[in-house]
């Protein structure tokens, strides 16, 4: 993600920014694909009996692609963890080799509002995470219990419960989330992006 291995502070930045749009992109797929799901939901625990294996199949189809989305944001994440503080150590290290003290406190401080704006990045994201995980398990917990009950009798069940009830509302509040996650990350990707 956020590297310190291309040869030039501004290649650093730009590759920083890079990833920074990849993990934008993935979240931005990952909102689209909220109100897929839930429409393939929907469809399921509306569908009379001759298309419930139908409806059932969009849904898992559905659920497994939010799954994907998820994992390349689980890995984009991994990897800001990983290498953000790398990126910011290295523009520290650059900082400190600077001989001129004013220079060298313009440097200190841009980095530390980069800093101070990746962190509140990272906020978001990880209590984006949290919300993201709950509606990942409610979705996948649905598609456990009434694919191994593919009846009326099973969808009735299923229809009835709290979680299928609230998936519209929760995947509301997780496209919300996640939303909010793509600004951080643009704040951001526009504070450090080089300019050509």
């Amino acid at each position: 993600m956020l590297v310190a291995c291309a040869t030039s502070a501004p290649d650093r930045a730009a590759r920083a920014a890079s990833s920074l749009d990849v993990m934008q992109q993935n979240s931005a797929k990952a909102r689209g694909q909220i109100d897929t799901v839930l429409a393939s939901l929907d469809a399921l625990l509306d569908a009379p009996a001759d298309r419930l294996r139908e409806t059932y199949d969009r849904y898992d189809k559905g659920v497994k692609q939010m799954n994907e989305y998820a994992d390349a944001i689980r890995e984009n994440d991994r990897d800001l963890r990983k290498n953000g503080n790398t990126y910011l150590a290295q523009w520290q290290r650059d900082a400190s080799d600077v001989s001129d003290p004013e220079l060298r406190a313009i440097a200190e401080q841009r980095r530390r509002q980069i800093a101070e704006s990746f962190q509140a990045m990272r906020t978001t994201l990880t209590s984006t995470a949290g919300s993201f995980e709950a509606f990942l398990r409610d979705i996948n917990d649905i598609k456990k219990v009434i694919g191994n009950d593919l009846t009326p009798t099973g969808q009735a069940s299923v229809k009835q419960t709290a979680v299928a009830q609230s998936a519209r509302s929760e995947g509301a509040r997780v496209k919300s989330a996640i939303y909010e996650s793509e600004q951080a990350i643009d704040r951001l990707r526009s504070q450090i992006t080089p300019t050509k």
